[in-house]
């Protein structure tokens, strides 16, 4: 019987171990990503006080519905965002990060398809203006 009990404790001290190896190579991950991330925003930042106003802002002027549009748009992701950080209380770093990594993913993915829908929406009114202005020229 104590060989089985000492079998166990065996197992749970090198499974002990084993957890607080992989912790700390998730530290030492997550250290050099945040390490990485603030080289790039110090970067980022110092490219943008390079640049002009004029040269890093594009100005777009749009009809007021698509204003209301665009503004419940953005209403409804930082409800979704605010939901989202609620919920991960209950949750570890890891499954928390995970989560965030997937939330991205599945982002830039409906980023990709909104700048396709953007880029065919354009060429559908081009195609239009070179059809309306066909038919108005003799």
């Amino acid at each position: 019987m104590s060989d089985a009990v000492d079998k166990m404790l065996a197992g749970m001290v090198a499974n002990r171990q084993t957890l607080n190896r992989q912790l700390s190579q998730i530290d030492e991950i997550m250290e050099r990503s945040n390490n990485t991330l603030l080289h790039i925003e110090s970067i980022s930042k110092v490219l943008a006080q390079n640049v002009g106003p004029t040269e890093s802002q594009k100005v777009y002027n749009v009809t007021p519905n698509c204003e209301l549009a665009l503004s419940k748009i953005l209403e409804n992701f930082k409800i979704l965002m605010r939901s989202s950080d609620q919920r991960e209380e209950d949750y570890s770093p890891v499954e928390v990060c995970l989560a965030y990594r997937h939330r991205v993913e599945h982002l830039g993915s409906s980023v990709r398809k909104l700048v396709a829908l953007h880029d065919t929406v354009g060429q559908m009114r081009n195609l239009q203006e070179e059809q309306n202005a066909s038919e108005d020229s003799p």
